[in-house]
């Protein structure tokens, strides 16, 4: 029997194209006006230091462990196939080397301790997930957002999925790093009304420093999609990471870069934490960053009137 979206809209539009999804948040209000279904795609080409979800980089499915939650029944030993996991006076260890990321032991986990991160889905699928929740669109002013990871690093998946949307009168947003070709990007943004943007750093030496990447194609990519989207609004953000990317100069360059383009709503300072540090954990790595504060509010606060003296709005957050 077809499902209800079958029966709607036929597979050939498009709706059967796959993606490789990380997650699915509902009722979010940091990601776009009104209330957000938020889908968190597999992927990024960046490898920032900060990255509050490292479970999002690659774009290929990976195994979570989460020590506190193991009961240490040992079943995940005996369902590896490539004896990856171990047990050594009664701990469980797991060699990443070895793991092929199967999912046998997350499948036998009865603690819930073993997770796969990257679930194989289509436009369809997800769309049925966002129907659910239209009418809180509908009420106050939301929609979809694609998030990550990078959307754009699926772009066949990305874009059938903002055309679906559109096509239903659901507003559609998009958070990108905009290290992508310009013809993806051009491509997403035909079916998109709001482009978060982030901006990590504005020199090209301490971009790739913290990131793994030069800034050139990003900064590019921002140009000339201000310029050729006239009716997409644009914010651009800013994760403000202590000692890494919150001088006064760095900001400073910043708004004036993004003071001298069409379509910019506004600026936001996203503050950093600490918030996915768990996840290092769970894929045996360590976080780079141990040890750094938040910053203060006194700072932000400095930093935001900074920034508004190049005439853009300024806000600290997403909200």
């Amino acid at each position: 029997m077809l499902n209800r979206v079958q029966e709607i809209v036929p597979p050939e539009t498009g709706l059967m194209t796959p993606g490789l999804l990380l997650s699915i948040e509902r009722g979010s209000i940091d990601d776009g006006p009104g209330l957000r279904t938020v889908a968190f795609l597999k992927g990024c080409p960046l490898r920032c230091l900060w990255c509050s979800t490292p479970d999002a980089e690659l774009a290929s499915s990976e195994m979570e462990y989460f020590i506190d939650r193991c009961i240490a029944c040992k079943k995940c030993a005996e369902a590896c196939p490539t004896g990856a996991i171990l047990v050594s006076d009664g701990e469980i260890l797991t060699d990443r080397t070895g793991c092929d990321n199967c999912g046998k032991c997350v499948e036998v986990c009865p603690g819930g301790a073993r997770k796969m991160a990257g679930k194989k889905t289509t436009v369809m699928e997800v769309l049925g997930e966002v129907r659910r929740d239209s009418v809180f669109y509908q009420y106050s002013g939301g929609g979809v957002t694609l998030s990550g990871g990078e959307p754009l690093l699926q772009p066949e998946f990305s874009i059938e999925l903002l055309k679906a949307c559109q096509r239903e009168g659901i507003h559609t947003a998009i958070e990108t790093c905009a290290h992508a070709d310009w013809h993806i990007l051009r491509a997403a943004l035909k079916y998109t009304d709001l482009a978060h943007v982030d901006i990590k750093h504005m020199d090209p030496a301490q971009h790739k420093r913290l990131t793994g990447r030069g800034n050139s194609l990003i900064l590019s990519n921002i140009r000339r999609a201000c310029h050729a989207f006239p009716n997409v609004l644009f914010i651009i953000r800013v994760p403000v990471i202590p000692g890494y990317n919150d001088s006064d100069q760095n900001i400073a360059d910043t708004a004036r870069f993004a003071s001298e383009l069409p379509n910019i709503q506004r600026i936001e300072l996203l503050p950093y934490h600490r918030l996915g540090t768990a996840r290092y954990s769970a894929l045996g790595r360590e976080y780079p960053l141990e040890g750094v504060p938040p910053p203060s509010e006194d700072h932000l606060n400095h930093l935001k009137k900074l920034a508004g003296c190049h005439g853009l709005a300024v806000q600290i957050g997403g909200r």
